[in-house]
This record gives structure tokens, C-alpha cells and sequence, in this order.
């Protein structure tokens, strides 16, 4: 399945509750109704935070984040590969 990354240029400072359902989505490593399943989240110091996903195509990733109530643009989602 391809892996993709997305951007978000600042995330609102999250209740723990949304934190913790976020982790265990990771955990559970289960897709979602788009076929999408979060791998990671990585957060910068700035507020900006990055999604890894397996997902079937950018389109998915967008409508898993519009299901969740975050709007995404297919232009901050790129397709990425591992060295390893």
C-alpha cells in the first residue's frame, strides 16, 4: 500500500482526549471506512504537525481528515517511499 505524508501548517492545541485516540488509532494500526490507517503523527515546535499514512491515494487521505473534521488539500499531501 502507498505511504503518504501530509502537512499541516498549525494544529490547534488538542484536548489529551483527542491525543489519545489519535495513538490509538496508531496502535490499533486498523484503516478507517477510506481504507486510510495512521502510521504516525509528528508535531514541529513551531505548531505544525505531519501525518504518515498508508492509504490507498491522496484522495483518501484528504476525505479521512474532512471525516475527522480537519480540511486537507490534496496539495499538502505527498506520496512518499522508504530507503529502508
Amino acid at each position: 500500500m502507498p505511504k503518504f505524508i501530509d502537512y499541516h501548517a498549525q494544529v490547534p492545541q488538542l484536548p489529551p482526549e483527542a491525543v489519545q485516540q489519535m495513538i490509538e488509532m496508531i496502535q490499533a494500526g486498523q484503516p478507517d471506512e477510506f481504507g486510510v490507517k495512521l502510521l504516525n503523527v509528528f508535531v514541529g515546535k513551531s505548531g505544525e504537525a505531519y501525518c504518515l499514512t498508508d492509504a490507498p491515494n491522496a484522495q483518501s487521505v484528504c476525505q479521512a481528515h474532512e471525516s475527522g473534521g480537519v480540511q486537507l488539500s490534496r496539495s499538502d499531501v505527498h506520496e512518499v517511499n522508504s530507503l529502508v
